[in-house]
Formats: C-alpha cells, sequence, structure tokens
C-alpha cells in the first residue's frame, strides 16, 4: 500500500500488531511529542492514532499534506478538531464499542461507591483506624430511581445494569426512538423531570456546545435533598462550580467524579470534599478495553487508507453494518453518476435532488449522497473533494442538495436518480442502476431512455431524430479514425428531438468536437466518461 502511519500516544501492542502486518505499511510509534514537534512532523504521515494525551489541532492538520485519516483509540474526539479534518477532507475515527463495557462497569460501580460510601469507610478503616457504622449508613438501590443523561452505547449498557438492579431508570436522549427505550426498559424524560424524579444521575454525552454545563444552577435546584451525580462521561458536562456550591449547601449528597474539566483536576475545590469519590479517567482503564479500542481503531483506519468504507467515522454518516453491505454496490454507481452529470450539464446547477427508488428508498442513503456529490465536484474544484468533505464544499458553494425516496416505477429494483435546477440548461437528470452481477448501468439521461453497462468514453449529444443523422455522425468519426464501440439513441416521439450515444475507444480530439458541433441539428455535444 504505501502509507506511513504515526501513533503519537501508548497504544495496546495488539492494535501495533494489525497495522505492521498489512503489507506496505510503515508504522512509527512516537509518544509525547511536543506541540511544534508534532506540526514539524506530521507532514510525512498517511495515517494518525492519538488517545487522549495528543491534541490534533487545526495548525497540526495544516501541516499534515498527505495525512488521510486520524484515528482515536477511545470514544471521546474533543482533543481532535474534527471542523478542521472534514474541511481538508480527512477522516476521523473513534473506537466506540471498544470500551464501551468498561465504561458502564465503572460508572456502576462509582454508584454503589457513593451509595455505600465505599471509599470513604475503607480510608477511615485504614488511615484513621476507625470502626463507624453509623456514620457510613448507605442507600439501598433496589427501587430507586437512575436518571440516565445519553443513552447511546454507554448510557444503554448502563440503563440495562441498573434494570437488573430492580432500580426504575429515566433517560433522555432526543436521538433515541421510543422503540429502543422500551427495549431497554426504560422511561424517557425531559432532562428537568428528571432532575426533579432521580436518586441517581448519571452523564453519558459527548462534550459539545449543546451539553456543556447541561447540569447547571438550574438543575441542581430542580434536585431533591440527597440525591447523588455521577459523571463518567466528559468533564464539563456537569458545571463543577455549581457542583461544588450544592455539595457545600447539602443539596447534593456526594457525587463520583472520572472525568473534568481540567485533567489532572489538582486545582479544583471538589478534592477537598469528603463526600467526593474520584479516579483518574479510568473508565476505560481495562486489559480487555484497551487491547479492543486499539485493534478497532487500527483495523478502522487501515479501511480509511484503503479507500474501504469505515463504521466508525465521526464525520461520516454512522451505518448499521447491514446496511453498508447493501449500499457498497451502488457507491460505484453514484460517483459514475455525479461525474457524468457534471461533464454533461458543465455545472451552474444551485439545487441538486437525490432521488433513490425502489429497495433504495428503504435504506438511510446518506452515502450514496457523498458519492454523488464527489463525483459532481472532483472534476471542476481544485481542492481534493471526498466522501468526508463533499457536503460541506457543496453547501459552501451555495448548492442545496436534497433527498427524496419513492416507491419503484416498476422497470428498476433500484434506481438513482441525480436532479439539478436553477442553472442555464434548465432542469436536467441523469438515472442509473445495478444489473446483473452489480454492474453499474446508466439507463437515463435527461428522461430519455438508455441503457449505457461498458465503462469509457461516451459521445453524448442531442438531435432531431430523422433519417441519416447517425450515419452523418459515424462518418464524421470514421474519417478521423476514430472507432465506434456502440451506438444508442434514445426518443420519446418519432421525429421529435432524441438523445445520441456513442461508445468511443478513445478519446475524441477538440477539432472533431467542433466539427461535430457543426452538424446541422446536432447540438449540446459532449464527451463524458462512464
Amino acid at each position: 500500500m504505501g502509507v506511513k502511519v504515526l501513533v503519537a500516544d501508548r497504544i495496546s501492542e495488539r492494535g501495533l500488531e494489525v497495522l505492521r502486518r498489512e503489507p506496505g505499511v510503515e508504522v512509527d510509534v512516537k509518544t509525547g511529542l511536543a506541540p511544534e514537534d508534532l506540526i514539524g512532523c506530521i507532514g510525512e504521515y498517511d495515517g494518525l492514532i492519538v488517545r487522549s494525551g495528543t491534541r490534533v489541532t487545526e495548525p497540526v492538520i495544516a501541516a499534515a499534506r498527505r495525512l488521510r485519516v486520524i484515528g482515536r483509540a477511545g470514544v471521546g474526539v474533543d482533543n481532535i478538531d474534527v471542523e478542521a479534518a472534514t474541511r481538508k477532507g480527512i477522516v476521523v475515527i473513534n473506537a466506540p464499542e471498544g470500551n464501551t463495557v468498561a465504561t458502564a462497569e465503572h460508572t456502576i460501580a462509582m454508584m454503589f461507591a457513593l451509595a455505600r460510601w465505599i471509599p470513604q469507610a475503607h480510608a477511615s478503616m485504614i488511615r484513621d483506624r476507625r470502626w463507624d457504622r453509623q456514620r457510613f449508613t448507605g442507600m439501598q438501590l433496589q427501587g430507586k430511581v437512575l436518571g440516565v443523561i445519553g443513552l447511546g452505547r454507554v448510557g444503554s449498557q448502563v440503563a440495562r445494569r441498573a434494570v437488573a438492579l430492580g432500580m426504575q431508570v429515566l433517560a433522555y436522549d432526543p436521538y433515541i426512538a421510543p422503540e429502543r427505550a422500551r427495549e431497554l426498559g426504560v422511561e424517557m424524560a425531559e432532562v428537568d423531570d428528571i432532575c426533579r424524579r432521580a436518586h441517581v444521575i448519571t452523564v453519558h454525552t459527548p462534550l459539545t456546545r449543546a451539553t456543556e454545563n447541561l447540569i447547571g444552577r438550574r438543575q441542581f435546584e430542580l434536585m431533591q435533598p440527597g440525591v447523588r451525580i455521577i459523571n463518567c462521561a466528559r468533564g464539563g458536562v456537569i458545571d463543577e462550580d455549581a457542583l461544588y456550591e450544592a455539595l457545600k449547601e447539602g443539596k447534593v449528597a456526594g457525587a463520583a467524579l472520572d472525568v473534568f474539566r481540567e485533567e489532572p483536576p489538582w486545582n479544583s475545590p471538589l478534592l477537598e470534599l469528603d463526600r467526593v469519590v474520584v479516579t483518574p479517567h479510568l473508565g476505560a482503564s481495562t486489559t480487555e478495553a484497551q487491547v479492543h479500542v486499539a485493534v478497532d481503531v487500527a483495523a478502522e483506519v487501515l479501511r480509511a487508507l484503503k479507500g474501504e468504507p469505515v463504521r466508525n467515522a465521526v464525520n461520516l454518516p454512522a451505518l448499521a453494518p447491514e446496511v453498508m453491505e447493501r449500499l457498497l454496490p451502488y457507491l460505484d454507481l453514484a460517483e459514475r453518476l455525479g461525474r457524468l452529470y457534471t461533464e454533461l450539464v458543465g455545472g451552474g446547477h444551485r439545487t441538486i435532488e437525490l432521488v433513490y427508488s425502489g429497495q433504495l428508498a428503504e435504506l438511510d442513503c446518506g452515502p450514496l449522497t457523498r458519492a454523488v456529490l464527489k463525483g459532481m465536484l472532483d472534476p471542476v474544484l481544485q481542492e481534493a473533494v471526498n466522501y468526508v468533505n463533499a457536503p460541506l464544499v457543496a453547501r459552501e458553494r451555495g448548492i442545496r442538495v436534497s433527498e427524496t425516496r419513492q416507491s419503484s416505477d416498476g422497470d428498476f429494483q433500484s434506481l438513482i436518480t441525480v436532479r439539478g435546477s436553477g442553472g442555464p440548461g434548465g432542469e436536467r437528470t441523469v438515472a442509473g442502476t445495478l444489473t446483473g452481477r452489480d454492474v453499474p448501468t446508466l439507463v437515463g439521461i435527461d428522461g430519455y431512455r438508455v441503457n449505457v453497462d461498458t465503462p469509457g468514453y461516451l459521445l453524448v449529444a442531442r438531435n432531431v431524430d430523422r433519417p441519416g443523422m447517425i450515419g452523418r455522425v459515424g462518418t464524421l468519426l470514421g474519417e478521423n479514425r476514430i472507432n465506434i464501440a456502440f451506438m444508442q439513441v434514445g426518443r420519446k416521439a418519432v421525429g421529435e428531438v432524441a438523445v445520441m450515444v456513442l461508445g468511443v475507444d478513445d478519446p475524441i480530439p477538440p477539432a472533431v468536437m467542433e466539427r461535430l458541433e457543426q452538424v446541422e441539428d446536432l447540438w449540446d455535444t459532449r464527451l463524458v466518461k462512464w
């Protein structure tokens, strides 16, 4: 493959083995790099793997001349400038499943520690030599209400375990379907309602502008006295100043924190309170989890470097494996249609509609839309366009993109139609499907039926449907030693406008294209590639 991968943070040797046994991959492990050193060397690499220790900032990404993929051996990517990477067309990958169980188990462990004051009782005995049973009277968890804010991978696992403990679980997540909640045995609720009703509240969301200080002073005011708070997700989701005040006032009975706004949190006043249980970001720190995330991210980075679809890209739509498997054969077709559209139309259209018909209408076709946009934009732009940045590049150029789904018209099991409008030529369309053994086949141009399943150069033109037109074009090409592989005519009615499609073995020289444009009743001649 001939690529170089930089591993900038320590990961499991099992992950390194995945990279090293791939032919053509050179792996450099350089941990603890200063920011200026990372900027100085990143230009040599095609792939970068980090954990939480290395910050991949905009200056780092700007210096990355060859970088195609950044892998985070873990869940959170807040140490990576995802927007800058997306703008440059770099795939950002994480390993969301490798440490799911470890983090969920740590959350449950923290909940038990809070409920029964286990760390405080341990310290009292070991440090103070005190046998004080009354002081550490705990709270039984069975029958209590647990509020889970964020019902993703970790939150769902926490909810399952809490239900098994006999707890009632309230959950907030605006992106979870009601069916999923019923499957987990939880009740969906808003954040404020959770704050009012829950005896224990745990957060499991990423740190974004929307979730920063999601639990703040107003939320603490809503809570019932004696509530317990857990954060094994991301520092900053809970307002630490507000939490400190609520603990001091006695509104919050205790807090268990694995993450902090600043790590290590040596300046945090929370460390001074004896009703706070803290661990040094241990959620994913099991031997099994570290192996899993390293192996997962290494495998995904290799897929990205090979140009294969990846499952866990944070700046690409996430799809179930079975959905991606059904879409894979259509990716090449979608990109061909996008490129053909640009070559036929020449650009200028401000609105692009992707119509997915038949079986495709039942699937999430986001990757296909990205493939169409990549095909459309790549021939006309100097900067690199790929599946990652194609929607952003289109949006920056004022192109409005929409998706429409419709049932099949009976002719094709699945059909992709690219429809553009707002340009000087009015509405234009191209349509394609898969035939035989997943062969990309062009079946429509501007509503005219064609059938092109052979890759190569095409001469596409409009003409008046009358005798002699095909012969005149064929004679002109033959005189210039251009061999015709096949010829088709798409028409709607005899004697009206038709679309002529000729497959040719070699590109047609500009001088010959000019002569074709001079043929009477022949116009809009284009040399394209299928």
